[in-house]
């Protein structure tokens, strides 16, 4: 399958209005003793500290020697134990009515506890009406920042996107969004370039964030000079950085014709083989300042290119964490790829590991990076996905320090909201990952979960594995 645009067949499944009610802590006052903080902010790890939460947020963070628990606090010896800020995935599809309410669970037992959603069928009202619940607590479910649907071109690929045929439907379609209260507008590549550069103009007339893929008549550079705020996927970079990037178009439009299925492999093989031996560093640096100018954020998804990039291994089909998703899905994610063909399989690794190396420029080069799954493509696994997501960071160059923050303050940063969520600071939301070893010292540690702080609840081991229980499947009754 062509790796260019292997991601327009991304499935965007998900779940119903997650109704588990909240388990209610033995008292709102929580003190968290003798813990190392790692505070997302950069600085060192403080060992020995207290950390007080009232009324679902951060009141003190002092050295233990010096906290004091108030009378009636629920007392949470954490010796040996990291707390960190609760995690971000953002780049996921759970907003959508056609799985069951599986996926809010699974992120929040995982240490998840906000989410950017880019794209599904529940109606933005019946959104708000989530967040309102959520944050009063009388239902339990991550932050939430959501698109509603995306806004494709004259044929959309998802039948709940909004078809925009120029620049009339662009404004009507902005419109209907910011008055339904869209978080931001998701962009997609079927978009022709004048709706998408109506798009851009309206949204920077209504104040309103625009993100997503890019079209193919609007380049990397284009896109972030006009404001778009996140590119996802790194969609459309590669080719873009190869020397001669038309002529990639010329072949992409040709294989795309082609009615001989062999013959468009063909093309698309030498597409591949193009965008890797023709990568231009100097483009490449000029792409990257301008990013870094704009304040363009990156969204690699890399976990997500990962399994694309491996979707014939048989190991997929043996990962434990399918017992967590629903047979459709199972379903859908072992009809993707096609039938395995060794050449194409052998180039996709390569584009995979091209990809990498692409991150690790764009870091070097100082390009924001957010962390974000793509979560529920093929074997990507809502919640469990994330430390995967962040390890492949790392691979590419981050530290776990940078990695970690991709996931927390940077990302509550780019939603502008890191007056009151993101780091582990005075006077925040209690939104907290209680760790059973140091994620600074291997970011896989991020897995080792000891507790969940969400708004201030204390959701202790016993009751995390109870909210995974409750989503897994009967072995007996398995895909």
């Amino acid at each position: 399958m062509n790796s260019l645009r292997v991601l327009m067949v991304a499935l965007l499944a998900s779940i119903l209005l997650f109704g588990q009610e909240t388990p209610k802590p033995a008292s709102r006052i929580l003190l968290i003793e003798h813990v190392t903080l790692i505070d997302s902010t950069g600085a060192p790890p403080k060992p020995d500290v207290s950390v007080l939460i009232d009324g679902g947020k951060i009141k003190t963070i002092k050295q233990s020697s010096r906290a004091k628990s108030p009378s009636g606090a629920l007392r949470i010896d954490a010796t040996g134990k990291f707390l960190i800020a609760g995690l971000w995935d953002m780049h996921v599809h759970a907003l959508s009515r056609n799985e069951p309410d599986r996926f809010f669970p699974l992120f929040i037992a995982n240490g998840v506890t906000g989410i950017r959603d880019m794209g599904g069928d529940i109606p933005l009202r019946e959104v708000a009406r989530m967040k309102a619940d959520f944050a009063s607590g009388s239902q339990l479910g991550p932050e939430l920042f959501a698109a509603g649907p995306i806004l494709e071109g004259e044929h959309p690929f998802w039948p709940f996107s909004i078809a925009v045929k120029g620049p009339t439907d662009a404004r009507r379609a902005v419109s209907q969004l910011v008055e339904e209260k869209a978080d931001f507008l998701k962009v997609y590549n079927t978009l022709s370039r004048d709706s998408y550069l109506a798009i851009a103009s309206l949204a920077k007339e209504n104040r309103i964030p625009y993100v997503g893929h890019i079209p193919d008549s609007v380049t990397p550079a284009e896109a972030s000079d006009l404001g778009q705020k996140s590119i996802e996927h790194l969609w459309g970079i590669p080719p873009y950085l190869a020397s001669d990037p038309e002529q990639i178009k010329k072949m992409s439009a040709e294989a795309d014709s082609a009615e001989d299925p062999k013959v468009a492999g063909n093309l698309y093989y030498k597409i591949n083989q193009t965008v890797l031996a023709s990568y231009d560093e100097k483009k490449a640096a000029a792409l990257f300042a301008i990013f870094v100018h704009n304040h363009t954020s990156q969204t690699p998804t890399l976990v997500v290119l990962r399994s694309y990039a491996t979707i014939h291994d048989a190991a997929h089909g043996k990962d434990p964490r399918n017992a967590y998703m629903s047979d459709d899905l199972r379903k859908f994610w072992d009809s993707m790829g096609g039938a395995p063909d060794p050449r194409n399989d052998e180039i996709q690794l390569r584009l995979f590991d091209h990809n990498i190396e692409i991150v690790k420029a764009m870091h070097a080069a100082g390009v924001p990076l957010l962390a974000g799954t793509d979560t529920p493509n093929p074997y990507t696994y809502p919640g469990f996905s994330l430390p995967e997501e962040l390890q492949l960071l790392v691979s590419a160059g981050l530290s776990p320090m940078e990695a970690l923050q991709t996931a927390t303050i940077r990302a509550a940063a780019f939603l502008g909201v890191e007056n009151r969520l993101g780091s582990v600071e005075e006077g925040k939301i209690a939104n907290l990952l209680l760790l059973d070893a140091n994620p600074l010292d291997d970011i896989q540690n991020l897995k080792r979960v000891h507790a969940v702080i969400l708004r201030g609840n204390f959701l202790d081991r016993t009751k995390l594995d109870q909210l995974l229980a409750a989503q897994k499947k009967d072995p007996a009754q398995s895909h």
